[in-house]
Order: structure tokens, then sequence, then C-alpha cells
């Protein structure tokens, strides 16, 4: 069975704010977290020819010196100049989604599943893009994709749960939130996506009894981490 990359567990976790955002400035503020959680963006590109364009490093290098704006310009002229490249669509695409470029960053990402339509991180990323712009059922249809590819990761229905609650979905929201602690049962970010959907629904002990697992399974990393 497919699973998907190690950035699963952050995104998820990024997933819960921003789909909990009541407002433009949180929204912003999740996405934040959410790009620093992503992986260094040269593993984006990889295995694609761009990735030894002389343009590629340099772009690799203006995002280590904190300089986003010419990385994002770099990373644009990268994939026009690589129009059949996933990995240099992608890369566009993380770039103008940390700089909250939000539609840009949807074309971009949108490229690169018509190159590469089994891209799960190309999934995710147009789904944040589009839930950014308050696009929920664009965002919902993207997260049904990352189910499809990747059915056993949590991700695609703690994005799915998250986006219901929006909508006012309670039990759809519910449902899907079930359905990721049921494939990622040590999931942090599955367990307290479900707290706050059962909670939103009314099931209070319910509620209470996935927040209980949540900061166990949180605690269980904590330590994890310090002892690493």
């Amino acid at each position: 069975m497919k699973t998907l990359p190690s950035l699963v567990p952050t995104l998820a976790a990024a997933l819960l704010a921003l789909a909990s955002a009541p407002g433009a400035h949180a929204q912003d503020s999740s996405i934040d977290k959410l790009i620093k959680k992503l992986p260094p963006p040269e593993k984006v590109v990889q295995t694609d020819p761009a990735a030894n364009d002389p343009l590629a490093r340099q772009t690799f290098a203006a995002i280590k010196a904190s300089n986003f704006g010419n990385a994002l310009a770099m990373s644009k002229n990268l994939a026009e100049r690589y129009p059949k490249s996933a990995g240099a669509q992608s890369l566009h695409g993380q770039l103008a989604l940390a700089l909250r470029r939000y539609p840009e960053a949807s074309g971009a990402f949108q490229k690169a599943i018509s190159i590469q339509s089994n891209s799960a991180f190309a999934y995710v990323g147009l789904a944040l893009s589009e839930a950014a712009q308050n696009h929920v059922g664009a965002a919902m249809t993207n997260f049904r994709q990352v189910t499809r590819l990747y059915p056993k990761a949590e991700v695609g229905w703690i994005g799915l749960s998250a986006c219901a609650e929006r909508l006012g979905q309670k039990g759809e929201s519910v449902n899907y939130a079930r359905r990721a602690t049921t494939v990622a049962p040590s999931s942090y970010a599955a367990w307290l996506q479900l707290a706050r959907a059962e909670g939103i629904s009314g099931n209070r002990q319910a509620s209470a009894n996935a927040l209980a697992r949540a900061n166990e399974l949180r605690r269980k990393a904590s330590k994890t981490n310090r002892r690493s």
C-alpha cells in the first residue's frame, strides 16, 4: 500500500489551523506554519532535469539566504524554462504559497498536476492554496484526490474533515476525522481534528476522549524528540 512522504504529519497539523481559521490573518499564520514544515525545496525537483539547471541552484541559494522574493521570481523563470517539469512547477507553487501569492500558487500546482497526475504533494499544495482563498469546495476536491492516491495517509482525510467543518457539514466532518484516526491511529493531528469535529457536533464526551488521546500522543512525541 502506498504511503505519503514524511511531510504528512506536519502538513496535517497545518491543515487543522488553516481550516479552523476564522479570518484571513489566521489563515496566513497557518500557511506560515505549513511552509516551515514542507520538505526542502530542492527535494521537490531532485528527480527532474530542472534540478541540474544553474537557475535551480540559484533559487535554492536564495531560499537559504531568506531572499524569498528573488527565489520566487527565479522559480517562476525555472518553471517557464521547464514547462514539462512537475518538480519545477511544484517548486514555484511552494514558494508562491509561502509568500501568500495564493492564485499564483494554485496555478503552479495545477500545472504540476497536469504533468504528473499522481503527485500528492501538488494536490496537497493546491488544496491549501484553494482553502486559503476560501475556495473550500475546490480544496475538498483536491483532498479527495489525495485520499484516492494515499488512502492510508491521514492528511487527505484531515483536510476533508476540516473543509467539511468550514462548510457546516458537521456529520461529514466527524466521519472524515474518524477515518483519519482509523488509518493513522498514532497521528496527533488526526485525533485533534476528531476532537474538534466531535465538539462542534455537540458530542462532548467523544470530543474529550479524542482530545485526551491527542494529548497523550503529543506527550509521547515530545519525549521521543527530546531523546533524539
